[in-house]
């Protein structure tokens, strides 16, 4: 657009707003489904209290886990091996809306013999979690992609 104002030519224009780059990310992909935890709790976290969770497992290490009130994804180590009568599990989350943008790491023990766990957390914005503990059930996974699974879960087999 042209202006003449007393004689002086002014040229103006417009910049179209520039689209802000997307932020850098990483492709992970699922390995092959392998167990599903069914968690009920006891004892609750006050900040997140959900009797019940489930955990989807594949072999490469990342889970997702479902509960009425989170949904999110992660990578965890077993120490010991599912088929254990004693074996644990440390799990670290990915950033989430569910841990208030951040990470959260979780170490469960689980005692197949008594069908009951212990966890402990730890997140950046509360380092003194109380312990929790409940009982839980194990069974094999069969979904190989869980990116649909939504809370509540089809009934537990």
């Amino acid at each position: 657009m042209k202006i003449n104002l007393m004689g002086l030519m002014f040229l103006t224009f417009s910049i179209p707003a520039l689209a802000a780059p997307a932020a850098p990310s990483i492709d992970v992909t699922f390995g092959k489904p392998t167990h599903i935890h069914h968690l009920t709790y006891q004892k609750l976290y006050d900040a997140k209290p959900f009797k019940e969770a489930t955990l989807y497992y594949y072999e490469n290490g990342l889970y997702k886990i479902i509960s009425p009130g989170e949904e999110h994804y992660g990578v965890y180590v077993v120490k010991g091996s599912f088929a254990d009568q004693d074996y644990a599990i440390s799990y670290i989350s990915l950033p989430s809306e569910d841990w208030y943008g951040n990470v959260a790491l979780h170490d469960l023990t689980f005692n197949a013999k008594t069908g009951i766990f212990g966890q402990q957390a730890h997140i950046p914005s509360d380092q003194n979690i109380p312990k929790q503990d409940g009982t839980f059930l194990l069974e094999k996974n069969q979904e190989a992609d869980p990116r649909s699974i939504k809370w509540p879960v089809a009934a537990r087999q």
